[in-house]
């Protein structure tokens, strides 16, 4: 019996840890779960403007929050990821409003505004476009929208993970480690020459983590990432631990929009080509189905995002093999080109040893236990030369994944946010042995496994005052991968 149990990860010491006290101005604020915006107010001449009101609204929850420009005309916000409408107010000034602002986590946006004299009943709109250029902040990387991976055809379940080909420095990615002991499909990259290792991947800013980096250990639908933000050199010190790349996965949020989606991926043996050696297509399925739901279960103020993934993955395959034939199971070596000595004879070194008769081993010299084993055992069929292969069977690889998400976020106030989330995985695989009880292995493994794995997030955000910005942030993870033989209990 083979048994494997690996239990990594209570990423923090208990469900919800402190992690960040922020004393420092926003923008400088923890970017993991967040994201900035900031920008500088001007009158027409372009000399700063202090003591303006600005406004930042998410457009799909009208959350929204205030501040006040500094003597430099300068404000600053810490927010979490959205599509945002910026408006000022002062009195004697005209009111300017920014549609459509998009802000990402860990990214910072700028949005410069331009005040006219006139009255606060007036308004300018203004419809520039963010520029493309980052001039704020001093890491690389870049920001893979959901969109992308929803719609690129991405294998090893739509793994996310699969995009990361589009970064720079980064090489192709690859699936590490066995079917079971890596039932999640989680895939591995080398970004600027570090090792794997070195790479650091998060769920809202909490490690998904298998000890030091070896796998991620939970990977998400594609249909419920909002973004992946990877950061490649020069990131904040709040992440730490990596020396490669951080990415950080970003789930969608509810709206004040009840809204859902539902998508269903199939496929057969029939649209991939036979086997070059044995010319078979083994019976194949994969049927991948699934939904999303999200909307507010109190208009502005608490919003939930919650979906369901299914994956059903029978992959055929072809055992192609060289087992004894029937003449040497009964000690018939007459046609091997190797002489069979008489263990019995000659002396204790092996010298001055007699071959056994016509290279035959006499039937009451083979040991009964393998004459057990033999009669379990199929025979060749291939016709193929001595020692080649002479053995071929399909089978199929069987395993099955469910998976859920749950996020709720809560706001509090102006000034308080509160975002909880629950992460559910659980992959059963079978590998079936060729030669049954007896073995003869699957690919990696002939048996059975699970890799039962629990992801929890909370995070909650408080801003004092227009410089002291506090964040609490805290998980927990639970990681159960178990193997089983297929022998196991005989």
């Amino acid at each position: 019996m083979t048994r494997l149990i690996a239990r990594p990860l209570p990423l923090l010491p208990s469900v919800i840890a402190l992690v960040a006290l922020v004393f420092c101005p926003r923008e400088l604020s923890a970017q993991a779960v967040r994201g900035t915006l900031l920008g500088n107010v001007t009158d027409q001449a372009g000399l700063s403007m202090p003591g303006v009101s600005v406004t930042a609204t998410e457009v799909n929850t009208n959350v929204s929050a205030m501040t006040v420009t500094n003597e430099s005309g300068y404000y600053s916000f810490n927010v979490r990821d959205g599509v945002y409408r910026v408006s000022t107010e002062l009195a004697g000034f005209k009111k300017t409003v920014r549609e459509g602002v998009e802000v990402a986590v860990n990214t910072t946006i700028r949005v410069d505004l331009k005040i006219e004299v006139g009255v606060v009943e007036e308004s300018i709109t203004v419809t520039a476009a963010t520029p493309l250029l980052q001039t704020d902040r001093a890491d690389t990387g870049r920001i893979i929208e959901g969109m992308q991976i929803q719609a690129v055809p991405l294998g090893f379940n739509r793994n996310f993970q699969g995009m990361l080909v589009t970064v720079p420095g980064a090489t192709r990615p690859f699936r590490p480690h066995s079917e079971f002991f890596n039932a999640q499909d989680s895939l591995s990259t080398n970004v600027n020459g570090q090792s794997r290792l070195a790479n650091n991947v998060q769920l809202e800013g909490v490690d998904d983590n298998h000890k030091t980096g070896l796998l991620t250990v939970l990977i998400p639908s594609a249909e419920a990432i909002e973004t992946v933000s990877i950061a490649t050199s020069n990131y904040d010190a709040e992440f730490g631990r990596a020396g490669g790349a951080i990415t950080n996965v970003t789930l969608k949020s509810g709206t004040n929009t009840l809204k859902g989606s539902a998508f269903l991926f199939g496929n057969t043996e029939a649209t991939m080509a036979s086997g070059y050696f044995s010319h078979l297509r083994p019976d194949t399925k994969y049927l991948q189905s699934g939904f999303t739901l999200g909307g507010p279960i109190k208009r502005d103020r608490t919003f939930f995002f919650g979906d369901y993934m299914h994956t059903i993955d029978q992959l055929g395959r072809t055992t192609r093999a060289t087992i004894p034939t029937m003449s040497f199971r009964n000690g018939d070596f007459s046609a091997a080109p190797t002489i069979i000595y008489d263990p019995a004879t000659g002396n204790p070194d092996g010298t001055g040893r007699t071959p056994f008769p016509g290279n035959v081993i006499p039937a009451n010299r083979i040991s009964p236990i393998a004459r057990s084993i033999l009669q379990n055992m199929p025979e060749p069929n291939l016709g193929a030369a001595l020692g080649q292969i002479n053995y071929q069977a399909p089978y199929v690889r069987d395993k099955t994944t469910k998976q859920f998400d749950l996020k709720i976020n809560q706001q509090i106030g102006n000034k308080d946010q509160v975002s909880a989330r629950l992460s559910f995985q659980k992959p059963e695989i079978i590998d079936p042995p060729v030669f049954g009880l007896f073995g003869g292995g699957g690919k990696d493994f002939a048996g059975t496994g699970t890799n039962l794995t629990y992801s929890t997030g909370a995070n909650y955000n408080r801003v004092w005052t227009n410089t002291l910005v506090m964040e609490l942030r805290g998980g927990l993870s639970y990681y159960h991968n178990e193997a089983l033989a297929a022998g196991a209990g005989q």
